[in-house]
């Protein structure tokens, strides 16, 4: 907008579209709040001071702070359509997000992140979508699609478009793969995401040397401050599974504050409910210390600077009029949300229209028949003929592994093989092109008694995934999974006992999130009385298929070690 058209209203010559009177102003920049009028005009802060205007609205001495950035998420984890995501996240002050489609991009490709980019750019939010890097994760995985840096460039110039998504294959990186230096020349311009975990020493500078700018997948205070050291803007997760918040707060201290930002990256519908999104990071951060006002920085002005939104992330002449309004700034309790200057949200009541307009492109359709799978019998799910295998170990809270190795006594079944070493059967089968791939493995670090969790999300390339005790069970499962075109579900003894359909791209349901909630809160009712207590289980089931995180998981093709990039074998004798 020119400057001119404000300049009345900034001097005061004329009234401002609206002014906010008495409010108790954060400031950002200095980490301090004073008290002040905030005068707006055609969706833009024309600044404090004694101005008049068309529209007042007097805050009563509330705090008045900018509107939240969530540096990092995928649409998909939400499990449901995008504005319904956009509902719950702007109601929590979430008023700009930076999202990365590769989940149904894997699935889906091309006709995928056109269908998240329609519906996301329609709605009243800022709205920035990375194009994925890494479709598939590696080129060692069984593929709903393949994105190579040709393919990409149809979409770069797309309004909402905004950079590469988080280049999760760092080795392709690292080696100069020719590929993948395609895809980072296609964005050098533009802001490169990362996803680096663990990567140290001459890698990482061979990393940062690509041009990637951030990274969240940091898991302790020396990791992160490692990667700032060397310029890196450092994303403080706070996802369902991935919670590193604590961990991660030690590295933030008073020099080098302003490289560390917030982000959620998968959050389930239940915990988007029941504790929010990115303003359940910043009351977080307030709970372990982090002084208010810095946690609002994170959250608003450092997620600007470092994705380099220069018009957003504080309350200054110039910057979008995207305000919160708050009674207490440790308790995050949203009041109203301002949208463009526009009183959006105001104590559990929607003023304005949540879409601008409603995309009509036909894309849905042609993204909810996913699931295609050859006939399968329970033998692809008996374990080999071994005396040494190979197993994988859940780390609690966190979608990192470890690897362990279990001996079979001579002549032992295999159902009391499982429940003498605490281990689950592991299977994923590939969904895509029905071509019969399964992999098999085993997991220890689940409490299943009996039964089997089985899942179509299963990041990245989203096969098939089921952890339970016996074949058949498993069977029932993957074949539950492909009569519902996808969805998460436990079984027992043959039968589904709970399910939660997700029928667009296997990743999303065609319900409201208070629905999906209510369908996640059955299946771990019925999870629970198998024995499985841990509330994030299929999140962390989604995870054991995603070979880019150390150290051990499991594909179509078999088990793969994330830490040294090769497949591996489940019997080792």
């Amino acid at each position: 907008m020119a400057v001119g058209i404000l300049l009345d209203r900034v001097r005061g010559d004329k009234k401002a579209d609206l002014v906010l009177k008495n409010c108790r102003i954060l400031d950002v920049f200095n980490c301090r709040v004073y008290s002040d009028d905030l005068a707006i005009s055609e969706g833009i802060i024309i600044g404090p001071g004694n101005y008049q205007g068309e529209q007042e609205i007097d805050l009563a001495g509330r705090y008045l702070v900018p509107g939240f950035i969530d540096g990092h998420l995928h649409l998909e984890s939400a499990m449901v359509r995008v504005d319904e995501l956009a509902r719950l996240a702007l109601s929590r002050g979430t008023t700009t997000v930076v999202a990365d489609p590769h989940e149904i991009a894997n699935v889906a490709g091309l006709t995928g992140i056109r269908y998240l980019l329609n519906r996301g750019r329609r709605l009243a939010w800022n709205f920035h979508l990375m194009l994925p890097s890494c479709v598939p994760a590696t080129s060692l995985e069984s593929l709903g699609a393949r994105l190579e840096a040709e393919d990409l460039a149809e979409l770069l110039e797309e309004p909402g478009v905004f950079g590469l998504g988080e280049v999760m294959d760092y080795p392709a990186v690292i080696a100069g793969d020719k590929n993948m230096l395609a895809k980072l020349e296609l964005a050098r311009n533009r802001f490169i995401d990362g996803h680096a975990p663990g990567v140290s020493g001459k890698e990482l500078n061979a990393y940062l040397l690509a041009g990637i700018q951030a990274d969240h997948e940091c898991t302790t205070a020396a990791e992160a401050l490692e990667k700032s050291a060397l310029g890196m803007y450092i994303m403080i997760r706070q996802g369902s599974v991935t919670r590193d918040l604590e961990a991660l707060l030690p590295a933030v201290r008073p020099e080098n504050n302003d490289r560390f930002l917030f982000a959620t990256d998968d959050r389930e519908p239940e915990d988007l409910l029941q504790e929010g999104q990115l303003d359940y990071a910043v009351k977080l951060a307030i709970a372990n210390g982090m002084s208010p006002l810095l946690a609002y920085r994170l959250a608003t002005l450092n997620a600007a600077r470092a994705l380099g939104f220069g018009d957003l992330g504080a309350i200054a002449p110039g910057r979008k009029a995207d305000l919160l309004v708050l009674n207490d700034l440790e308790k995050v309790s949203i009041e109203m949300v301002f949208k463009d200057g526009r009183l959006l949200y105001r104590e559990g009541s929607w003023l304005e229209p949540l879409a601008v307009s409603e995309p009509d492109d036909g894309l849905e359709a042609k993204i909810t028949s996913t699931v295609n799978l050859p006939e399968l019998k329970p033998e692809k799910f008996r374990l080999p003929t071994g005396r040494k295998y190979r197993v994988i170990t859940l780390k609690e809270d966190q979608i990192i592994t470890g690897q362990q190795f279990v001996y079979r006594l001579e002549g032992e079944s295999q159902a009391d093989f499982l429940k003498r070493t605490g281990t689950l059967l592991l299977a994923v089968v590939e969904r895509h092109r029905a071509s019969g791939k399964i992999g098999l493995g085993l997991v220890k670090g689940f409490k299943l008694r009996s039964g089997a969790l089985a899942s179509s999300v299963a990041h990245d390339s989203h096969n098939l995934i089921a952890a339970g005790k016996t074949p058949e069970d498993l069977l029932v499962a993957f074949q539950a999974l492909k009569d519902s075109q996808g969805g998460q579900l436990v079984v027992e003894s043959g039968e589904v006992k709970a399910k939660l359909p997700l029928p667009i791209a296997g990743l999303m349901a065609e319900l409201s999130l208070e629905e999906v909630a209510l369908s996640q809160q059955e299946l771990r009712q019925a999870a629970a009385q198998l024995g499985e207590d841990n509330p994030g289980a299929f999140m962390t089931l989604s995870f054991l298929a995603l070979p880019v995180i150390p150290e051990l998981k499991l594909t179509a093709r078999g088990l793969f070690d994330g830490k040294n990039f090769e497949e591996v074998e489940l019997v080792v004798k």
